[in-house]
């Protein structure tokens, strides 16, 4: 959609004023594989964000497409998309394409003037209604905890809410089973959701888009949680420091933590045990 403006940066506050009446789509969670031509996929160090790597790949093959790109510079990772995807459109490695925009926060007046920034940026982009993403957020997140909606629904569901689309899932009866917690590294795919809500009912997850606010304990006990199953892909070096705070809470608890060890972001069946560590 040439109007769109897209939204790069896990956690980009979509709700927030400069943004307000754009058509957003947020591409953070795409994925996109290089071409067997790729002139960029030799020039990407193994440590890029997976995430990062996608990015990069959907600018190459001319699916990220729009009237600009917002980068939220406090999403992990994001500033690497930043500067590499400037530094390869700059030799020439990359197709033109939207500007890209750096939208950083910080607090008080360096926020005014960011949004500023911004909104001049944007400028010529029209505006409409204004979407509402709260209501719908709030209802998944009753019915996932209810058991009335798969994990891997949520998942998705909330992703499309990030993208500008309303795609709710119908809920059904209160499932039964261990009641399920899902934390670590973001997640691109449902595979691990999907192998999750045939083990219990996923009824929280902190890793997804939009994961709700607050203390993760208090969290997990509002939601009753049994298991609190941990994951991170294999190159991570940005969400693992959670994973100590986590198992001290789960411990006070009386929660079980289930340590899945590296798991793709994108991940297939052939990703992941045929059932849940016993520890």
């Amino acid at each position: 959609m040439p109007d769109s403006v897209l939204i790069f940066g896990h956690g980009a506050p979509l709700e927030a004023p400069v943004l307000a009446g754009l058509p957003l789509v947020d591409v953070t969670r795409e994925r996109h594989l290089p071409g067997p031509d790729s002139r960029i996929a030799p020039m990407l160090e193994p440590f890029l964000d997976p995430f990062v790597r996608s990015f990069l790949f959907g600018l190459e093959n001319g699916a990220n497409r729009g009237a600009a790109i917002v980068v939220w510079r406090p999403g992990a990772g994001a500033l690497h998309a930043y500067r590499y995807a400037s530094e390869l459109r700059r030799f020439g490695l990359l197709p033109p394409g939207p500007p890209l925009l750096l939208w950083n926060r910080g607090d008080g007046g360096f926020d005014v003037v960011q949004d500023q920034r911004l909104a001049q940026a944007l400028a010529l982009v029209p505006r409409g209604p204004v979407a509402d993403r709260r209501a719908p957020l709030a209802d998944l997140a009753l019915w996932q905890g209810q058991g009335r909606i798969t994990g891997a629904q949520a998942f998705a569901a909330r992703l499309e809410l990030r993208r500008g689309r309303v795609a709710m899932p119908t809920p059904g009866p209160a499932r039964q089973g261990p009641r399920l917690a899902l934390a670590g590294a973001p997640l691109g795919g449902d595979g691990l959701h999907r192998w999750l809500d045939g083990q219990g009912v996923l009824a929280l997850d902190l890793q997804g888009p939009d994961a709700p606010d607050g203390d993760p304990g208090a969290l997990l006990a509002a939601h009753r949680i049994d298991t609190l199953v941990w994951q991170v892909d294999p190159h991570d070096d940005l969400h693992g420091w959670r994973a100590p705070g986590l198992r001290r809470d789960c411990a006070r608890l009386g929660i079980r933590f289930v340590d899945l060890g590296f798991v793709p972001t994108w991940p297939d069946p052939a990703d992941l045990p045929e059932a849940l560590p016993c520890a």
